[in-house]
């Protein structure tokens, strides 16, 4: 229920923040060893139109919520707090019998990105849920960018692929 609750206050300190602080500037990936260009909210936008989804998920995933991953909920998100990060969005359904969660990082220049990822990987929650666990976990990166997905095998799979194939662009 606790877990439910912050779910709900994170969604609503999210819309409080879009609304207040309108449209940030597209991150650069040029400096922070090459990538995909602007934010993690556009990247992730582009990567969930291109990628080989069911027809019903892709209508569920209108529904899905998309919001920074704050701090207060990153523990919970990423399942630590040594990941830096000048940017982030979070994806997952605000209701769910289904165990999915998108998340995409841009890391902080002073964060390496393959110890950014094994941190994600080590610090993977799977049974966070409670009453459902996903099939497989996915963590890739380009550039800066870093993919972290729960999700069942094909979602993960056919995300991933998305989110590669933005990087060979």
């Amino acid at each position: 229920m606790k877990k439910f609750i912050g779910i709900i206050l994170a969604t609503a300190m999210a819309a409080t923040l879009l609304a207040g602080c309108g449209k940030k500037e597209s991150g650069s990936s040029s400096a922070n060893g090459g990538g995909i260009e602007g934010s993690c909210e556009e990247i992730l936008t582009q990567v969930y139109e291109t990628a080989d989804l069911d027809s019903g998920l892709r209508e569920a995933m209108k529904d899905y919520q998309f919001t920074p991953v704050e701090a207060d909920l990153q523990e919970y998100i990423l399942g630590t707090t040594d990941v830096k990060y000048t940017d982030s969005i979070y994806s997952a359904p605000l209701m769910s019998s289904i165990a999915y969660q998108c998340v995409l990082l841009r890391v902080d220049e002073g964060q390496d990105v393959a110890e950014a990822k094994k941190l994600l990987e080590d610090n993977a929650d799977p049974r966070k849920w409670v009453c459902v666990e996903p099939e497989s976990i996915v963590v890739e990166s380009v550039g800066d960018l870093v993919l972290y997905i729960m999700s069942d095998k094909a979602t993960a799979d056919a995300v991933k692929t998305a989110f590669l194939a933005l990087g060979e662009k």
